[in-house]
């Protein structure tokens, strides 16, 4: 019975003697070491390098209507355009613009608009609604059978169908103190061809009814709104007022009929210009004339004002590559664009570090301001290798 511990103690020596001793047995690991990892086994493919955090995913893309009634194209303007997410629901305003197409889709009631806009080397898109973007007559044409809209009389489209759009005059507040008590909508259908999305057009109104005639001058005898017909002893559709100020009161006769009327014609607010039959027993001779009695480009959209704070030239910084564009307004976030190369950028912090809030501080980019509580993002994994780049 003696040889069984012997035996053990002959075992256990040899495995501590032996050359590999080291490989079995506990061996303490010193405080605050790594310990190695375990062996990897024959076959096993090698654990994949840790890749870099993962970039934040674009939202999906705005889409624009159609199919389109009508397509407009302007290019370099100050006319401006309010740029939309959803109908009533606006992210940006370009005051400015390098190039700017609109698509106007078949629909009744004003369907909103699909635009494309550059400014600069920044392009965006979004929807439009009458509210954001006047039109402008290309030629002259009569609307409401006595008004005609001058070159830089605004124009809201209605509805819209193929190669057809109708349109319908802005009037400002201030018409009321010239023409009043209109009948029936100031509203024409016209060719796409017929309008522009700028006020640069260049045309006499003269022209929508076959020229000034007799071109004579006369004034408004009445001290009470005169009626004013399409047609001569017909029904009226509006009134002239007759102002206080005499010179305010001249009128150009067109045309005159052997029953005692005449076509006349004066310019009001808005760049329009009246025109209609009246008795010829309510005008009189011409008054003094003034420099001018007509304002022209009168209401529409008016831009915020620009300024703030002052902008740290240190902070601002430009990428070589184009950069995607997103816009959020509320909980709505869209891909609506791009920032080209060049552009010189002012970004802040986010809530969500993988977005950041920019701003464009100068060049024609600066034109495109977000409306008050909107953003316009871009992902940091986009810009932070971009030369000037600093964490916000």
């Amino acid at each position: 019975m003696k040889l069984i511990p012997m035996a053990a103690a002959f075992l256990l020596v040899g495995l501590l003697t032996a050359p590999n001793a080291g490989a079995v047995g506990w061996v303490p690991v010193p405080p605050g070491a790594v310990p190695a990892p375990a062996p990897r086994a024959a076959g096993q493919p090698p654990r994949p390098a840790p890749g870099p955090r993962a970039v934040a995913a674009l939202p999906e893309p705005i889409v624009l209507p159609g199919p389109a009634g009508c397509t407009l194209r302007a290019a370099k303007s100050g006319a401006g355009v309010t740029l939309e997410l959803a109908p009533g629901a606006p992210y940006a305003r370009v005051a400015q613009f390098g190039s700017l197409e609109v698509t106007l889709p078949v629909g009744k009631d004003a369907p909103a608009a699909g635009v494309s806009v550059a400014a600069g080397n920044v392009k965006l898109k979004g929807l439009a609604t009458p509210a954001g973007l006047a039109l402008y007559p290309a030629r002259p044409f009569v609307v409401g059978e006595v008004l005609v809209p001058g070159p830089h009389s605004r124009l809201r489209w209605r509805e819209v169908a193929a190669d057809r759009v109708a349109v319908e005059v802005e009037l400002a507040k201030e018409i009321r103190t010239e023409f009043r008590d209109v009948k029936g909508p100031l509203r024409a259908s016209r060719a796409c061809a017929d309008l522009r999305l700028t006020s640069l057009a260049n045309f006499d109104s003269y022209d929508a009814f076959g020229g000034r005639g007799s071109d004579q001058a006369a004034g408004l005898r009445s001290s009470a709104p005169v009626p004013l017909a399409a047609q001569p002893n017909g029904p009226p559709l509006a009134k002239l007022v007759v102002n206080r100020k005499a010179a305010l009161n001249e009128v150009t006769v067109i045309d005159e009929d052997a029953a005692g009327w005449s076509r006349i014609a004066r310019p009001a607010t808005g760049d329009l210009l009246v025109v209609g039959w009246v008795k010829q027993k309510q005008l009189g001779k011409p008054p003094a004339r003034e420099t001018t009695f007509a304002a022209f480009n009168a209401g529409g959209i008016k831009p915020g004002a620009s300024g703030g704070a002052p902008v740290d030239l240190s902070a601002v910084y430009a990428c070589a590559h184009e950069i995607p564009l997103v816009a959020e307004v509320g909980a709505q976030r869209r891909t609506v664009g791009s920032i080209g190369g060049g552009v010189h950028m002012l970004t802040t912090a986010t809530a969500v570090p993988e977005w950041i809030a920019v701003q464009f501080p100068d060049g024609a980019a600066s034109s495109v301001t977000p409306f008050k509580g909107t953003r316009l993002l871009v992902r940091r994994a986009d810009v932070a290798g971009c030369p000037g780049f600093a964490a916000p």
